[in-house]
């Protein structure tokens, strides 16, 4: 019944998104056909030219480019990274996601399909990824779609996953790695990452890939087809994704005892044979299990030790597909017509760890053994894998978005244009679990002093029915998120100055959110539902202005050009207050080859929905049991509870950001650039949570005063806790010895300094081809970090987890007539695992991808060889291992190696072949 109100409540709610959505689009074209007819009137021609703004034509200075607000005005004072057409091409990554992880700028900590131990991952339960820059934090970076906002994905609706875009759709990504909450608002601390679709295009594309590495395959294909008229064009793409999963058995560096390696031995106790423990001390079972009549066998001493965690995928199998639509229509000579939209659905399936717990058996279990010697008591604990009696517990679920965007152009004279645009975004996730252990038929089956249905977890058979009475505990999470909002923008010039035209921008937003989730939890016979509906409006007033102070005409030795861009923004919150936040920015030329350019600016992120008002107490949320590395046991796991809650006093995060660069184009060589931006950012009121955090008692010290960590917690404590959270994930441990706190809180800050830096250069050869030259890096020179705001700030650069010195990628490609070759060298320095005892140092780690592209219309002769290409790519070409990290394993990585700076699927060949009709 349960599921059937859920399933009736998304159906009526996906019947309102599209009735909205239509009725959107019939009252543009309405009135957009109302305007058109009543020019034709007038004798005037109803087409005109597309007034497309991305399009190569003679609206090319129109260009909005990330970063401003104003038409053909490029970021004044921020560098801006681009991913472009021949980047997209040349990688070997089968998602946008992998894509963009490429980039230097970008860290694969907290919300990505392989790395959910930071911030933000443990609410990735359906295995998204999103963009993190700098390394600053999921939530910290703004993704956009050809400059709008778009629907959050996620249970919680909290992030952008950039693969809901195809690679096929991408014209290009542009990132602007600065503050830019004056600019878009909310969640633009670390910077900018804008998805810029294809558009204008006159032909039929189809492409195919196929990619495999040692017990892993991936695939992608698609197709895109494009077509112009006199003022306007339709694009259309398709794409499927598909990679198989990666499981911890097919590679040998992921394991759980790294004493060979001159590591811990980090493997579980609950095993088959269990563990014994009484009074602190354990008995192993021996093989083949123990009965009273050889109890003598249970001896105290060494545990029994298993490698769990082996049999988990270190990267869930998953397959996406996805559409993109742009359209444009020029109605009249003055009024243009938008509409953009995108729709897709992923789907995942990941095998976790071993079913294994602590379990409490009583003296009336029909199979239970004392050892002898042990002191008396009325029962006693067995740690106990269930890998001999239940099949492992699958994770699945999906993700699915759409989204529409309906707006005008409308030319308002004087170079004054007019944007209108109205976007209705839904996103609905699921996930989970349909075999995990029931907490109470565990309890009552070990009670039991019927031998034929007893629990017998002392190495003997048991009955069927009674593990699957034991195995039928469900969790199935599903949330939603419906995203509207509405912006209208105006631009153009004010007056003239002898440097040029002073333009600016205006403009109002207005956005809707509501995420509504809950969970459906329990035994499969009887569970227990809850939903819960969140909602947050937000409306926001910007103001721009770009100022030439000097130019061509009034230029002065030393000062070539100088431009001036100021911008500030309002935003009020229907939930947590309002924020204003300005941005100011400076380019100076001393010469034409050079440009200087400084920016200042504050910026925030709000708080989200699922972090202040939650989905605990009737949706989702509670007490999770989790297995905690604990250096007090040698690095050995820890049986702990943690709680998942909201925190409605949790306050905007907020940020200075500051920049310096330099730009240099010398006039030596062809298309030589260079580049150097300093970035300086100070983060206050950072949002903790650590709730997926597995290794946070190796960080103790630093919580302590938070109420975070609490060992060996009060019977007062908890009684409080299971009173307030009845809902629980797990079996729960006789005995506490360790509570986690891991709802969010208001506690951090950190500073995050350091470089970026660009070079590329174009090398002509002659009857040799040419040759392209490209560096890319980042180089931190502080990341410290302070738990709360009166505690020290703590220097986590080039720690584990944390962001590291260098990262870089250099890039050679060759090109002659059909050939085309490249080489990519991808570069993380080494680093420092204070997660270790003793202090690890992490070696560095380089890999280099290979990819060669023949176009077969430049060497054969027929229509089936017209732009026709195949490509042969290998990725990670010497089947470099990661290096080996000292670090236990756990659900969110480890196990030998760092799933934040190392990709384990190592080695991969990939053949491509792309058709243009």
């Amino acid at each position: 019944m349960a599921a059937a109100r859920i399933a009736a409540r998304a159906a009526s709610r996906n019947f309102r998104n599209l009735t909205q959505i239509a009725a959107a689009v019939g009252i543009l074209c309405a009135v957009s056909a109302q305007v058109q007819a009543q020019t034709q009137a007038q004798g005037q021609p109803g087409t005109a030219p597309a007034a497309d703004a991305r399009a190569p034509a003679e609206n090319v200075a129109e260009v909005v480019v990330t970063g401003s607000r104003i038409r053909g005005v490029a970021p004044v004072g921020s560098s801006v990274v681009t991913v472009g057409p021949t980047d997209i091409m040349a990688s070997g990554a089968v998602s946008t996601a992998k894509i963009l992880q490429e980039v230097p700028q970008v860290f694969n900590l907290g919300v990505s399909e392989s790395s959910r131990g930071q911030a933000g991952g443990s609410g990735n339960i359906s295995y998204g990824s999103s963009i993190n820059l700098r390394g600053i934090g999921p939530y910290a970076t703004l993704t956009l779609v050809d400059g709008h906002r778009v629907v959050g994905q996620g249970t919680t609706g909290a992030t952008v996953d950039p693969s809901i875009i195809p690679a096929l759709a991408l014209q290009r990504v542009e990132i602007v790695a600065d503050g830019a909450s004056a600019i878009y608002g909310s969640d633009a601390v670390a910077g900018v990452a804008n998805l810029v679709l294809r558009r204008n295009r006159e032909d039929l594309q189809a492409m195919a890939r196929f990619g495999f590495a040692d017990g892993y395959r991936e695939r992608q294909a698609g197709a895109l087809w494009g077509h112009k008229w006199k003022g306007g064009q339709v694009t259309l793409s398709f794409e499927n994704t598909y990679h198989t999963a990666l499981s911890g058995q097919a590679r040998a560096f992921y394991t759980g005892n790294l004493t060979g390696q001159g590591g811990g031995d980090f493997r579980s106790t609950q095993c088959a044979p269990g563990n014994i423990i009484i009074g602190g001390a354990t008995y192993p079972i021996p093989a083949g299990g123990v009965t009273r009549a050889n109890a003598g066998a249970l001896v105290a001493g060494a545990a029994n030790r298993c490698d769990n965690l082996k049999y988990a995928d270190l990267i869930p199998r998953q397959e996406r597909n996805s559409g993109v639509m742009t359209f444009n229509q020029q109605l009249t000579p003055e009024i243009g017509l938008i509409l953009d939209g995108f729709a897709t659905r992923r789907n995942y399936r990941l095998s976790p760890s071993v079913t294994a717990s602590n379990v409490t058996v009583p003296q009336a279990n029909p199979f239970y053994v004392r050892p002898a010697g042990a002191p008396a008591g009325t029962g006693e604990t067995v740690a106990y894998s269930f890998i001999n009696d239940l099949a492992p517990n699958v994770a699945t679920g999906w993700s699915k978005s759409r989204e529409l965007t309906a707006g005008l152009d409308i030319k308002l004279g004087k170079d004054w244009k007019a944007t209108l645009l109205q976007t209705f975004g839904h996103n609905e996730d699921l996930a989970q679990t349909l075999h995990g252990l029931n907490s109470a038929a565990i309890t009552a089956a070990l009670a039991d002093t019927n031998p034929a249905t007893a629990l017998n977890v002392f190495g003997g058979a048991n009955n069927p029915a009674t593990l699957a009475a034991i195995s039928n505990n469900l969790t199935i999470s599903p949330g939603e998120t419906d995203f509207k909002n509405f912006s209208a923008k105006a631009d153009g010039p004010l007056f003239a100055v002898p440097a040029g035209l002073v333009r600016a921008a205006v403009g109002f937003e207005y956005q809707d959110v509501k995420t509504q989730g809950g969970q459906t939890t329990g035994p499969a016979t009887n569970p227990t539902s809850g939903w819960v509906v969140l909602d947050r409006t937000v409306k926001s007033g910007f103001l721009e202005l770009s100022v030439p102070l000097v130019g061509a005409a009034n230029a002065l030795p030393g000062i070539r050009k100088l431009d001036l861009n100021l911008a500030g923004r309002y935003d009020k919150y229907s939930d947590v207050g309002s924020t204003n936040n300005p941005k100011a920015g400076l380019n100076w030329s001393p010469v034409d080859d050079v440009m200087v350019h400084a920016s200042y600016g504050t910026s925030f992120r709000a708080p989200g929905l699922t972090q202040l008002r939650g989905f605990s107490n009737g949706g989702r949320g509670g007490l999770y049991v989790q297995n905690y590395s604990d250096p007090t046991l040698g690095g050995a796991l820890r049986v702990g509870v943690t709680l998942s809650a909201p925190s409605p006093d949790l306050k905007p995060e907020t940020a200075r950001t500051r920049s310096l660069g330099v730009d240099w184009s010398p006039a030596i060589g062809t298309q030589t650039k260079l580049g150097l931006n300093v970035f300086d950012v100070e983060y206050d009121n950072q949002i903790t949570g650590v709730l997926s955090d597995l290794t946070i008692l190796n960080r103790e010290a630093q919580f302590a005063g938070t109420g975070i960590i609490t060992r060996n917690p009060s019977p007062e404590l908890v009684a409080q806790l299971l009173a307030q959270y009845p809902q629980v994930s797990g079996v729960l441990p006789s005995t506490w010895t360790l509570f986690v706190d891991g709802s969010g809180k208001n506690l951090g800050k950190s500073v995050t300094r350091g470089f970026d830096f660009t070079a590329s250069t174009r090398i002509p050869a002659g009857d040799i081809g040419d040759f392209f030259l490209g560096l890319n890096g980042t180089r931190f020179t502080r990341y410290a970090y302070a738990i709360t705001a009166s505690a020290p700030m703590v220097d986590q650069l080039n720690t584990i987890f944390n962001p590291l010195k260098l990262k870089a990628r250099a890039s050679l490609r060759w090109n002659l007539g059909p050939y085309m070759a490249n080489v990519f060298v991808n570069y993380v320095n080494g680093y420092t695992n204070n997660l270790a005892t003793p202090v690890q140092e992490v070696s560095s780690n380089t890999t280099v991808d290979l990819r060669f592209n023949y176009d077969l219309s430049g060497g054969f002769n027929g229509d089936w060889a017209k732009d026709t290409s195949v490509a042969l790519g290998v990725t990670n070409a010497f089947d470099r291992r990661p290096p080996f990290v000292n670090i236990a394993q756990s659900t969110n990585g480890g196990g030998g190696f760092d799933p934040t700076t190392t990709n384990p699927v190592g080695r991969t060949i990939s053949i491509t072949f792309d058709k243009h009709f």
